[in-house]
């Protein structure tokens, strides 16, 4: 009998021990694997537009934009989820830590949250000028309040800029190794690529947009603002603004969470990159005031899409089917922005089908197009200007206006790729 109540107090006593164990176990395993939550923050358009002006009126799609229109003019403001910003950057969201995306986490989970946190607050804004002479945003005076008092400014591209800019964000979380730097520049890439740029008119007949983009909003926040600041409708002489409006966009604030399933291990290994690019070698057929076809802008173009690259390359380098060398791609970029010819000019991988699988990747490639009507405006001001005037000495009216005729081409470019192995971090 006194051996029996021995085990059982030995048997109280390891339960006593057993069972906070366990607690403390299902604890601590919620903590290093949470479950995946599905996280979006949405924004739609209030009922509630006040147009500034008589003829305006404000039009909301059931995708959430929001179009200001105008006879002949519209100006689309659409809020941007990161589940969208994802499906257009698909190769740079789907990398975990290493996701290159610039405007999202991509698939990386914060072990804190067990979520996806958003970076930023996109929006992207479309103008289509059918009827005015010339209209003009600046993206960096655009601005987003909330009902909790939060304010934000539009980030700018660049660290000259003076507010918040992608350069300075993206270098300030830069690591010191070939592969950090290497991040680092696909991320500018895809933002001189697709953020709205400032000093950009939209001249008549044209179309231009890009995103806009700010600070994350507080997750109580109900209602945002986006206010287009002096939104210039008609320039006078000397090119000064003189119809100006600030134009604001209102949205109601939603966060969406939902428990989709357990997260087992670390999402995504890192990637080796195998590819790197210093620029196209030479470029034909682009005129000295065309930013679009411009050497940076080209090569903004390619560096966001080398990962399509590096896996045509790496899929036969596993496999021991190609070595590393080099490829040297001669392609053709339309005015409209569209690639019409690809090849391979050169090449020492050694496998004709990832030259054709690279040749492939090129031809889906695209850039805006060339904004020709403000070449030509830039060219005639320019050569007005120089002369004093459309009077001035040598220079008539229909001088100033043959300058303006500019002879647009499709431009070729050169563009050689290097394929190795990287060196260890």
């Amino acid at each position: 009998m006194r051996t029996k109540n021995v085990i059982s107090n030995a048997s109280k006593r390891w339960l006593g021990l057993f069972i906070p164990g366990l607690a403390l176990m299902g604890i601590a395993g919620c903590f290093l694997f949470p479950p995946a939550i599905k996280y979006q923050a949405i924004l739609k358009p209030t009922e509630a537009q006040s147009a500034v002006r008589e003829e305006a009126q404000y039009v909301a799609s059931e995708d959430g934009t929001v179009s200001y229109e105008l006879p002949g003019l519209r100006i689309e403001v659409k809020p941007m989820t990161d589940d969208e910003l994802n499906q257009m950057f698909p190769d740079e969201s789907t990398r975990g830590k290493y996701s290159t995306n610039a405007y999202t986490y991509g698939d990386w989970v914060d072990p804190r949250l067990g979520y996806t946190p958003n970076r930023f607050t996109v929006f992207k804004v479309t103008i289509y000028n059918r009827t005015y002479p010339k209209v003009m945003l600046d993206p960096s005076e655009v601005t987003i309040e909330t009902n909790r008092g939060q304010y934000l400014q539009a980030y700018g591209i660049s660290a000259a800029a003076d507010q918040n800019n992608f350069e300075n964000y993206y270098r300030s979380r830069r690591g010191q190794s070939g592969n950090e730097f290497y991040r680092f520049e696909l991320r500018m890439g895809a933002v001189r690529s697709y953020n709205y740029e400032e000093e950009q008119p939209v001249f008549k007949g044209e179309n231009y947009g890009g995103f806009i983009v700010f600070d994350p909003v507080e997750e109580e926040t109900e209602t945002v603002t986006l206010t287009l600041n002096d939104f210039v409708f008609r320039f006078g002489a000397f090119d000064n603004p003189i119809d100006s409006e600030s134009l604001s966009f209102k949205f109601k604030h939603n966060i969406e969470k939902s428990i989709v399933e357990k997260i087992s291990g670390p999402a995504v290994e890192a990637e080796q990159l195998m590819v790197t690019e210093s620029g196209p070698s030479r470029v034909l057929g682009n005129l000295p005031d065309d930013r679009t076809r411009s050497v940076s802008a080209i090569q903004a173009v390619a560096r966001q899409r080398l990962a399509g690259l590096n896996r045509c390359f790496t899929t036969y380098f596993d496999k021991g089917e190609a070595q590393e060398g080099r490829v040297v791609v001669n392609f053709t970029i339309e005015v409209g922005g569209a690639i019409s010819e690809a090849r391979v000019n050169e090449s020492t991988v050694d496998n004709d089908e990832v030259d054709q699988c690279i040749r492939g990747d090129v031809m889906r490639w695209s850039m805006r197009p060339i904004d020709i009507a403000g070449l030509q405006a830039a060219r005639t001001q320019a050569a007005v200007g120089s002369e004093g005037g459309i009077d001035g000495p040598g220079m008539g009216a229909g001088a100033a206006r043959s300058v303006a005729q500019i002879r647009v081409v499709p431009v070729t470019v050169t563009y050689p790729f290097e394929f190795k192995v990287p060196a260890a971090n």
